[in-house]
């Protein structure tokens, strides 16, 4: 590996994993007061795209350009939201009801600057020029072929949670799989807030696309060049299972951390055969970030607004997840897998 390729690799890591570990003690101050830590995951997502956008920006040839306003704004929304994370263990406020669903003060507060920052962003990336957003991973590419896989997703990620449901409960019968797969999207806000998601996309996306900027355009050409097509995809997915440690043991649960963990490593793994064979397929970021909102924002759909935290995790829970899970792994056989590295254009990242 080059010389100015170590030092980005190096930079990746410190900001998008040493972030986590210096963040994880303000993480604790909160959980041992049981306050909020939303707005601590919701930062966390923003580390790895800060990562990459450091290493441009420290490793840049005087030529070079950058789409330098987006990537700047990047940085100081992550900024932003940090100071309200980090504010939010050492001045609690009150619980707001909104809709009918109660949500923490801070978590409404680390809204504005996502929002800001998220509209901020997408028009500068609209206007940084075409060469630009081609050279640094931001163009549209392959339109046709990303709706068609971000509607396989979909697909998908029902498949998985009915077979999910259908093996934790097998003697449950019909209407209670139903039931439980529908959960509480047939309330009002269950209506409200899946309408509200394609809105809710252009005022939200900057911290999916900063972990899939992350994750996907840089990380995933750097470990598939390193480890080949199929073992650097699933690599990648058991270091983007490990990344979320903190949210593991602190915030999605406070009891079975070991268990979440295991969860969200097999999740990762599964996403991420998916989502790369997606990048590898379309070379578009942006198919993969709106999986990754579809991803996160259905639990709100089908459970309601606050089921992210303080979840009950059991060990029985793993094997039918694991085997409704392998839906989205079953991609890793698909043939673009059997290709050789240099084949394969996503491996040649700037």
């Amino acid at each position: 590996m080059e010389s100015e390729s170590k030092k980005k690799l190096w930079i990746f890591i410190a900001i998008a994993y040493g972030l986590v570990i210096v963040m994880s003690i303000f993480m604790f101050i909160g959980l041992r007061h049981d306050y909020d830590l939303s707005s601590f995951v919701n930062t966390q997502m923003m580390y790895p795209a800060c990562g990459v956008i450091l290493g441009k920006i420290l490793t840049r040839k005087k030529d070079e350009n950058l789409p330098m306003g987006a990537y700047i704004t990047m940085l100081i929304t992550t900024a932003a939201m940090m100071v309200i994370s980090i504010l939010s263990v050492f001045i609690p406020l009150d619980d707001m009801n909104v809709s009918g669903t109660t949500m923490g003060a801070w978590t409404m507060i680390i809204s504005i600057p996502v929002m800001i920052g998220s509209i901020a962003a997408y028009i500068l990336f609209w206007t940084c020029g075409k060469e630009v957003r081609k050279k640094h991973g931001l163009a549209h590419n392959n339109m046709k072929m990303s709706i068609i896989l971000v509607v396989v997703f979909c697909i998908l990620y029902l498949g998985r949670r009915f077979i999910d449901i259908v093996l934790a409960a097998p003697d449950a019968g019909a209407n209670a799989w139903v039931k439980d797969l529908l959960g509480n999207l047939a309330t009002f806000n269950g209506i409200l807030t899946l309408f509200a998601l394609p809105i809710n996309y252009f005022m939200t996306f900057l911290p999916f696309w900063g972990e899939e900027y992350g994750w996907r355009y840089y990380l995933q050409p750097v470990m598939q060049k390193k480890f080949g097509l199929r073992g650097g995809i699933v690599l990648l997915g058991i270091v983007w299972g490990l990344w979320h440690w903190d949210a593991d043991f602190m915030f999605y649960t406070k009891d079975s951390g070991l268990v979440m963990l295991t969860s969200q490593i097999i999740t990762c793994i599964v996403i991420a055969i998916f989502f790369g064979y997606t990048m590898m397929k379309t070379n578009n970021i942006w198919a993969v970030v709106v999986m990754h909102f579809i991803n996160n924002n259905m639990a709100a759909v089908f459970e309601g607004a606050d089921s992210l935290s303080n979840q009950s995790a059991k060990w029985s829970d793993i094997p039918p997840f694991f085997v409704a899970s392998l839906l989205f792994a079953l991609f890793i056989l698909m043939p673009l897998f059997n290709k050789k590295k240099e084949e394969i254009p996503l491996i040649a990242e700037s």
